[in-house]
């Protein structure tokens, strides 16, 4: 009990200590703090600004909050963790330096614990979340900027597992500065998302559902940027002999057999191409072998390694196999078709349906990922760890030149 007791009166030592070394207690006064405009109530611990020192340090949870993020504290790390979309922030106390997605990033000042809460230098929010943030020393106000400097992308599952995404957004920040955030979702969960005006643009592989997103007023066209093609996969065995067959007669057979089918079964692109197959072959798949996964919506990834425990035979994109073939079984037995194509396209979310999208930073993303040298990144993506592409360029841009 003693240790205990001696173990909390050292951190709150420490922490007077932080405050004490950070702030010179007679300059410090608080300020006050606008988000979007959007004047932000602070839960406790308001915003303060140390004048000798002209340094203004922020509440943590609050102003991330604020932007929707995600904050946990980590007590045997004594770190808090921000996590905002395809962002994960580590923010260690004591320290300029914090972690965005495991890149080091130097701050102004010490991340420090004030009245129990985490406290962080201004230029956190540019550097780890992409916001900008303006300080007026006369007004004592600072004003951050997130939603209308920034982009956000609601994307298909597949390619930010296989990395395509993630390349291509970061050489747009290089390029540009513009931050770029994207969360990822099955096709149909991620238009659904899209509808809320919360996204600039989306990035989908479903043809019938994006035709649809765009005839219903949220977007405004589907612009054509990458394709793969599906497989159908399964034991190296292959104990419903499919190896080889068309779609048609590869799935009847499975169907016959009553081979065990995993289907991701949660409307995302690849479940929407799936049912078409099913559909074009003139068949209806029930029963006990045919699987609706419940772990579907984590995509196709997961479904993959889940596909290979069961030994059983499922439709995934060709990335994702090539991504994991070194650790599965199960291999490719029926591919090459023409309808197992799978084309990907972005579709800008319409201004005039939600003010509040960034149509002119989502349609240079855009120009970025459809250029010839956005086009070529597509093509050359990890094509020399693989041996074969996982992507397609397929722009209007790209097909002309290839003309």
């Amino acid at each position: 009990m003693n240790r205990i007791k001696n173990k909390i009166l050292l951190v709150g030592i420490l922490c007077c200590f932080m405050f004490f070394s950070v702030f010179s207690v007679q300059a410090v006064e608080p300020i006050k703090i606008t988000v979007d405009d959007n004047p932000l109530v602070f839960t406790d611990q308001v915003a303060l600004y140390d004048n000798e020192k002209e340094l203004v340090l922020i509440p943590l949870r609050d102003v991330c909050e604020a932007v929707g993020a995600e904050v946990k504290w980590d007590s045997s790390e004594q770190k808090a963790v921000v996590k905002l979309m395809n962002k994960s922030v580590d923010v260690p106390i004591g320290t300029s330096q914090v972690t965005v997605n495991n890149k080091p990033v130097e701050l102004e000042a010490n991340v420090v614990i004030i009245n129990s809460r985490t406290m962080i230098p201004i230029d956190f929010m540019q550097k780890a979340l992409g916001s900008k943030a303006t300080w007026n020393k006369e007004q004592k106000l600072l004003s951050i900027l997130d939603r209308n400097v920034k982009i956000k992308m609601a994307s298909t599952i597949g390619p930010i597992d296989a990395g395509i995404v993630g390349t291509l957004t970061e050489r747009f920040e290089e390029k540009t500065g513009v931050n770029v955030e994207y969360l990822g979702a099955g096709t149909g969960k991620a238009l659904e998302m899209s509808k809320t005006g919360d996204f600039d643009l989306v990035m989908v592989h479903a043809k019938v559902l994006e035709e649809q997103f765009v005839a219903d007023g949220y977007g405004t066209e589907r612009i054509p940027v990458m394709y793969n093609d599906f497989v159908i996969i399964g034991p190296a065995g292959d104990p419903a002999g499919i190896k080889g067959m068309s779609i048609s007669d590869a799935l009847q057979k499975i169907m016959q057999s009553q081979a065990q089918f995993i289907s991701r079964g949660d409307k995302s692109g690849t479940h929407v191409k799936e049912m078409e197959l099913w559909k074009d072959a003139g068949l209806t798949p029930e029963g006990d072998w045919y699987i609706v996964w419940e772990g579907g919506s984590k995509g196709n990834t997961a479904t993959l390694k889940y596909t290979d425990e069961q030994q059983a035979y499922t439709m995934i994109d060709r990335a994702t196999y090539l991504a994991l073939k070194k650790d599965i079984t199960i291999v490719p037995l029926v591919e090459g078709d023409e309808s197992l194509l799978n084309y990907i396209s972005v579709i800008p979310v319409n201004p005039e349906k939600f003010t509040q999208v960034n149509q002119s930073l989502a349609m240079d993303l855009i120009k970025s990922m459809t250029s010839e040298e956005g086009q070529m990144i597509i093509r050359d993506f990890k094509k020399d760890i693989y041996g074969e592409p996982m992507f397609f360029p397929n722009s209007v841009e790209w097909n002309n030149l290839s003309k």
